[in-house]
């Protein structure tokens, strides 16, 4: 009977070092392997997630998986721990970070400090209103009276055309007429029929490079005097004012224009711990020059300095470690980051 006894212990307990075993290689690998939200396949986002992923695969052998989501699901999943990382603009982080609403833009009423954080900020990308050239329009300001696709179902670009016309002293459906688009290649499409005088975008979308084909399109211009500055800084720390080239690969920019944009950026949550930032950090900003292969995004992302006070959300600790050890992390960072943790004090 003992001897029977002895042998069902001995079975029991090696089972259970087979499942400890189990449970040890299943965790270890989980916590090695990495998850990066992105936008869906063919976007922007997802080019540079798969940039990163090759690039972090390359130096460390452990994979980082790149999965599309849209940004309403992506954040409470990445908060849940289903993801380490999201690739998403800087205006995503301001929104999220200040508990606006990304349906309405409307503040939410939630009073606590979102776990959202930022890894880095990237490039800048910059958009604006589009025309066509025999309009005779050539700045922002010149709207005032006419119709644009100032109304979208994309949070972002309905975010970003708020701050445009702010930066020009306009309102919408007092200035300028509300004209809804389903997309901003529907924009053009309006544009093109004559329902609207200009409609937005970045210089890149493939619709306005044909709308330009067939009847010649131009950017207007912003304005950033010390005032504009000042009003869109105070709505939205996190655009910039930037002067775009003519270029082969731009349409509508006929001259130098003055043009505003919003940093594409990595983000986290608190959840992540920091040593997984900080050596995804470390990876990917000393090998950067690799990610250029990746996407055509990441050749301005590659010199951009991943910290800045266009920041719109606080950073990851675990970034701020690598970034003080580089020499990137200023006073004036650490001031910044405060101001934007104390927000919620």
């Amino acid at each position: 009977m003992r001897s029977e006894e002895t042998i069902v212990k001995k079975h029991l307990l090696c089972l259970l070092i087979a499942v400890i075993l189990t449970l040890g290689g299943t965790l270890s690998a989980s916590a090695e392997n990495l998850r990066m939200a992105s936008g869906v396949v063919g976007s922007m986002t997802y080019a540079l997630a798969n940039g990163f992923a090759a690039v972090y695969q390359k130096h460390t052998g452990q994979t980082l998986e790149a999965l599309t989501k849209e940004l309403a699901a992506t954040v409470p999943q990445l908060y849940a721990g289903q993801y380490e990382l999201a690739t998403q603009v800087n205006a995503a982080g301001f929104l999220i970070y200040n508990n606006i609403d990304l349906r309405t833009l409307q503040p939410t009423g939630n009073k606590e400090r979102p776990p959202l954080r930022l890894v880095m900020l990237g490039n800048k990308a910059a958009a604006g209103f589009l025309a066509l050239k025999s309009s005779g329009m050539t700045t922002v300001n010149d709207l005032r009276g006419k119709r644009a696709t100032l109304k979208f179902g994309h949070f972002a670009a309905q975010f970003m055309i708020n701050i445009n016309l702010l930066a020009a002293g306009l309102e919408a459906d007092k200035d300028v007429t509300a004209i809804q688009a389903s997309s901003i290649p529907s924009g053009a499409q309006l544009l093109s029929e004559g329902a609207v005088d200009a409609c937005f975008g970045a210089a890149t979308v493939p619709a306005f490079r044909e709308l330009d084909a067939a009847k010649g399109v131009r950017y207007l211009g912003q304005n950033p005097t010390p005032e504009a500055m000042e009003r869109v800084r105070k709505a939205f720390p996190g655009a910039v004012f930037v002067e775009v080239k003519p270029d082969p690969g731009l349409v509508g920019i006929l001259e130098p224009t003055t043009l505003l944009a919003n940093h594409n950026a990595l983000m986290s949550a608190t959840n992540v711990p920091d040593e997984v930032i900080y050596k995804f950090v470390k990876v990917i900003y000393e090998n950067r020059q690799e990610l250029v292969a990746y996407a055509p995004d990441f050749a301005e992302w590659v010199i951009e300095p991943p910290v800045s006070t266009y920041a719109a959300a606080p950073y990851h600790p675990g970034a701020i470690k690598y970034y003080k050890e580089a020499g990137l992390w200023s006073d004036e960072m650490e001031k910044w980051n405060q101001q934007l943790l104390d927000i919620y004090k």
